[in-house]
């Protein structure tokens, strides 16, 4: 019995190693193709989700016939700029890829659609990668039908009347295009379409490894680099990456295709000493890594972080610097920008930095202009601040409502928002305001937070007049309010502990391009003829952004890693 449980459980071990070796990377995924060591990789490990496409394929499919009248217009402006050409031969190239933009133009039209995308071999749900192989920049996305794609480009040569310049290497054929300066490459591998960029002289060992057809030594999916980094970060797979900075400097130094390019260009290569990269390469470990990557992605919303991450002594010297915002963030804003403006401590932060290059400067004579410009920065920086200057920490301006006057008159301008002031000495701005207008003085401000009318005949030139205006003042914040209903907010505001850790703090309505929209249709006809097309479609663009967004907000915050910037984007709901 005991015999049997043994066999049992070996089988059960074997079976389970036999299938941990067996769970390989995916060698047809884009992932697979980036070097391990690449400086830089922006990547969608898995395709987003099929409800998450569906939304942004409706979102474009709305927009499709617009952008296009964008596009033609701007085509015909670079033709226009093509016809005054003299060179016959940058002429006769530029002919030909206009047409070939045509003929693109043309395929694309009426493609608003998944399904219409699909016929070509292209699609909604794929897999793709933006990354480095050395320096250079290599695209690589998956296609659902490679003869689909080419039975398009071919359609796309018949209708310009011109063939694209096309390659061999070994058994791959390669479309080529570009001018003396740098050469082009796009292919379809498979199912994969690559495109990237070469020296114009680069050998086809260089070529063969930007495009995959020479597969890294190791590649990203081999050290599963990028899931672990999506893990740690709390990235989602659909799309995140980083840039290297160290590693990319080290690239375009040491990469021959640099050398090459220069040469091309007609440049001298110029290389940097020892010293100099020593220090460059120092400066860069200051912040050594720019990442990014989606922490949500549905239909109902889309959140963006990205962080440059710091040294630890420069991020912690950093992140003492911003002040609590003043005020607090308004939800159902039309627009808001609040940021943090502690001038005494930015000043010093800057100091510091100013005065530990002084006590070692740079000597590489690359950046002996930088040594010069931190001493005169520094002399610049190292003065008395005076007050109220010295007093501000922060502003937040607030719009909650604009409703624009109409050309007839009939309609007037109607304006609710709110100021706030981030200050240790709010009762001294009050002060300044009562001596700069002498009818404040019958209004004096305490700091209890409560909201105190303003004659709206205090503001020169009438454009106030019947408006309610308050001001209130808290314990570190002074603010005033315009328009019906804005006492009771301004009273919250100054009264607040202020924004939550961030430096700025940014957001803006679907309303608000409803406004813009509405703004270009009420005042186009009063501009120049030939400017009235391009606010049209302007005007549209902005009425179809009301309809699709609900919201758009974006933080900046220093913190002990880094500086930290988050875009949110809410959706409308359908």
């Amino acid at each position: 019995m005991r015999r049997h449980a043994r066999t049992g459980l070996i089988a059960i071990t074997a079976a389970l190693a036999v299938a941990a070796c067996g769970k390989k990377a995916d060698n047809d995924a884009p992932i697979a193709f980036v070097p391990a060591d690449t400086p830089y990789v922006f990547a969608a490990l898995e395709p987003v989700p099929e409800a998450t496409a569906k939304h942004l394929a409706a979102q474009a499919q709305a927009m499709w016939s617009t952008v296009f009248p964008v596009i033609e217009q701007s085509f015909a402006e670079i033709s226009k700029k093509t016809e005054g050409e003299e060179s016959p031969e940058i002429k006769a190239a530029a002919d030909k890829g206009l047409r070939i933009f045509k003929a693109v133009l043309d395929e694309m039209r009426d493609r608003d659609t998944p399904e219409k995308w699909r016929e070509v071999g292209l699609g909604t749900q794929v897999r793709s990668a933006i990354y480095g192989v050395g320096p250079l920049p290599v695209v690589r996305t998956e296609i659902l039908d490679g003869d689909a794609l080419r039975a398009m480009i071919s359609r796309i040569e018949q209708k310009a009347g011109a063939q694209m310049d096309t390659a061999r290497l070994g058994d791959q054929d390669v479309w080529t295009f570009g001018n003396e300066h740098v050469l082009g490459l796009m292919a379809i591998e498979g199912k994969h379409l690559v495109l990237t960029v070469v020296p114009p002289k680069a050998d086809d060992a260089l070529k063969r490894r930007v495009l995959g057809l020479d597969r890294p030594a190791k590649s990203l999916a081999d050290t599963d680099a990028l899931a672990s980094f999506n893990k740690q970060r709390g990235y989602l797979p659909y799309a995140s990456g980083w840039i290297d900075t160290r590693r990319l400097f080290a690239a375009l130094v040491d990469d021959p295709a640099i050398a090459q390019f220069a040469e091309a260009s007609g440049k001298p290569d110029s290389k940097l000493d020892a010293t100099c990269r020593s220090e460059f390469d120092a400066l860069l470990a200051k912040a050594p890594l720019l990442a990014a990557g989606y922490t949500k992605f549905d239909t109902a919303q889309a959140s963006m972080h990205m962080r440059l991450d710091l040294d630890p002594t420069l991020a912690k010297a950093l992140a003492a610097v911003p002040e609590a915002l003043p005020g607090n963030r308004s939800n159902d804003a039309l627009i808001e920008i609040a940021f943090s403006l502690p001038l005494l401590r930015g000043r010093d932060f800057l100091v510091a930095q100013a005065d530990a290059v002084a006590k070692s400067p740079f000597q590489c004579k690359e950046l002996a202009k930088l040594n010069e410009s931190l001493a005169e920065s520094k002399t610049k920086l190292d003065q008395t601040i005076p007050p109220p200057l010295s007093d501000l920490l922060g502003l937040r301006v607030t719009v909650d409502k604009v409703t624009l006057p109409s050309p007839d008159g009939s309609q007037k301008l109607d304006v609710a928002a709110r100021v706030l002031v981030g200050s240790n000495n709010p009762a001294f701005l009050a002060s300044l305001a009562q001596m700069s207008v002498p009818q404040l003085q019958k209004t004096p401000l305490t700091p209890d937070g409560k909201a105190v009318t303003i004659p709206s005949d205090v503001v020169p030139g009438g454009y106030l007049d019947g408006y309610e205006i308050h001001a209130a003042m808290g314990a570190k914040t002074l603010g005033i309010s315009v328009g019906k209903d804005e006492a009771a907010k301004l009273e919250a505001a100054v009264s607040a502990s202020g924004g939550a850790g961030h430096t700025v703090e940014t957001q803006v309505s679907g309303a608000f391009y409803k406004l813009i929209g509405d703004a270009i249709g009420q005042y186009g006809d009063l501009l120049p003829e030939e400017q009235r097309a391009t606010l049209d479609l302007n005007s549209k663009l902005y009425a179809m952004y009301a309809q699709w967004f609900k919201r758009i907000s974006a933080t900046v915050s220093f913190g002990n890693e880094g500086i930290d910037l988050v875009q949110d984007v809410e959706y409308a709901k359908p």
